[in-house]
């Protein structure tokens, strides 16, 4: 549980039932879920175009148990162990997890994705900067999950939540991007179908988890698969995919790219991440000067500073809306490998500590 340096998050492993694994989190990390608990309104009122109040949030975590259990009843029941253990309303852990479907928010990243035949190791990855609220790195955690008849992952996260970024032992691997789109708060919040993409066995189980459920919000799923680069461009009435190059490279930012889905970018102009065109447009020029791309080229990709300080590395700015923000870490998915890279802060300024399934 001890991070061995500053530089590392903490780690843990956990095995067995939802209820299981749900306590055992909630045990050994109840301190940070309890401040979670606590801040995670404050903070999202931070990024978003309108305050929520905590009766708002918690009315929208109600009306998510139905669905939620519906569809997703393993990750859910590994929420009330995890409350329960913690010692926090499961409410208030839904919140956490649906806090993209409360209003509006400001939050970004640059996603790249490398074919294992484009890739100088000859296995493919996946990598992402999550440009999103400092305050959370010291609540994040790597956690992996065995659960019992299912497919183990390892998830970069903050405990409470029922996934994130990370791989599974399918050699499947999420990278996420927020998406410009429309919302309906009848689906089910976003991070339980990235819960149902790392316990997918096959890229055909991963994209029929997302297609099978009502979708809450735009948004998208940058992966690497042992078929190649998969992205989906999700919305709650559609998934479009996106091909990776004739190279099989793969670049996405915060706006959407398919062509079914470009009258989004004027339609929601204003939910567009800062210099998500940009972004794309230098990482897609960096990768095309490789013929084969090593993780040192994504480092060096990730901690790119052209357009600073809205760069693909990302830092604190004067934009009275996002300019708090920044790189608050910087991922390197190699799930063939069982293993991640992810730098503790803007990857310019941090070493990558390496995380092996356990």
């Amino acid at each position: 549980m001890t991070p061995d340096n500053t530089t590392r998050f903490p780690e843990l492993t956990v095995s067995g039932s939802p209820t299981e694994m749900g306590r055992a989190i909630g045990e050994s990390f109840r301190d940070q879920i309890v401040e979670l608990s606590e801040l995670v309104l404050e903070r999202f009122n931070m990024g978003s175009s309108r305050a929520i109040a905590w009766e708002q949030a918690e009315d929208v975590a109600r009306r998510s148990f139905k669905h939620v259990a519906d569809y997703f009843p393993w990750p859910l029941e590994e929420l009330h162990g995890t409350a329960q253990a913690a010692g926090v309303p499961v409410e208030r852990l839904m919140v956490l997890n649906a806090r993209n479907m409360l209003a509006d928010t400001s939050e970004g990243c640059t996603s790249i994705m490398v074919s294992a035949g484009s890739s100088e190791s000859g296995t493919g990855f996946a990598g992402q900067n999550w440009d999103n609220d400092p305050a959370m790195a010291p609540l994040s955690a790597v956690i992996t999950r065995n659960g019992a008849g299912k497919t183990a992952f390892t998830s970069w996260q903050q405990p409470g939540l029922v996934a994130y970024m990370g791989f599974n032992s399918a050699g499947i691997g999420i990278c996420m991007n927020a998406l410009n789109g429309p919302t309906d708060t009848k689906g089910l919040p976003w991070y339980f179908f990235v819960r149902s993409i790392l316990e997918a066995n096959s890229t055909a189980d991963a994209v029929q988890a997302v297609e099978s459920a009502p979708r809450s919000l735009t948004a998208n799923a940058a992966m690497i698969t042992a078929d190649g680069p998969l992205n989906l461009e999700i919305t709650p009435s559609t998934v479009e995919s996106i091909e990776a190059d004739s190279h099989g490279v793969l670049v996405h930012t915060n706006h959407c790219v398919h062509p079914e889905l470009n009258s989004y970018n004027e339609e929601f102009e204003d939910r567009i991440y800062g210099q998500s065109f940009d972004r794309r447009s230098r990482a897609q020029e960096i990768l095309s000067e490789k013929c084969k791309v090593s993780i040192d080229d994504a480092k060096k990709l990730l901690s790119d500073h052209d357009g600073f300080p809205t760069s693909i590395c990302r830092h604190p700015n004067d934009d009275p809306k996002t300019g708090w923000q920044r790189s608050v870490i910087s991922i390197i998915l190699e799930p063939e490998e069982n293993r991640m890279h992810v730098s503790n802060g803007n990857p310019c300024e941090n070493v990558y500590e390496t995380y092996d399934a356990k």
